[in-house]
């Protein structure tokens, strides 16, 4: 049981931290509580929200991973993944983790933002690639036409 008390205690210390915006002293304190409790998946989910906003994003989604394998049913560690999956540029699996964050707590609004954040930006790289194509095809048929080719390419 002191155990467990210690790793609550750390973890506290943690999110104090955390809220200083210290975040590497915030790591410390919840990487000292994953040490008296392996299975504290709240500590995993603050070291991996520390992480994240110093910008070690594989160790974060490392973190956020183990918190859901520990608590499959947090939707704010699916949420933080998800954030973590999109500062990584992987953007289908920052929408799953959205999606999933809202499947398993419809009232978590944050998620949803997120979502519809991704949505709009794949759509809009998507749009800018098929700009990059298009204006290429234009080159293209214009160098055909100024050679005299009658079928640009």
């Amino acid at each position: 049981m002191s155990d467990n008390y210690s790793a609550v205690r750390l973890f506290d210390d943690g999110v104090a931290a955390y809220i200083r915006e210290d975040f590497k002293t915030g790591i410390k304190q919840f990487s000292q509580a994953l040490k008296e409790n392996r299975r504290f998946a709240p500590a995993y989910a603050g070291r991996g929200a520390a992480y994240l906003r110093i910008n070690k994003i594989q160790k974060a989604i490392s973190d956020f991973t183990c918190a859901i394998r520990l608590m499959p049913s947090d939707a704010r560690s699916f949420h933080l993944r998800g954030l973590a999956y999109e500062k990584a540029g992987e953007i289908a699996r920052a929408y799953r983790d959205f999606d999933r964050a809202i499947e398993i707590d419809p009232d978590l609004t944050a998620a949803y933002r997120s979502r519809d954040a991704v949505l709009d930006k794949e759509i809009e790289d998507r749009g800018a690639m098929e700009d990059l194509e298009l204006i290429d095809h234009l080159a293209s048929m214009r160098v055909a036409l100024l050679r005299g080719e009658k079928k640009a390419a």
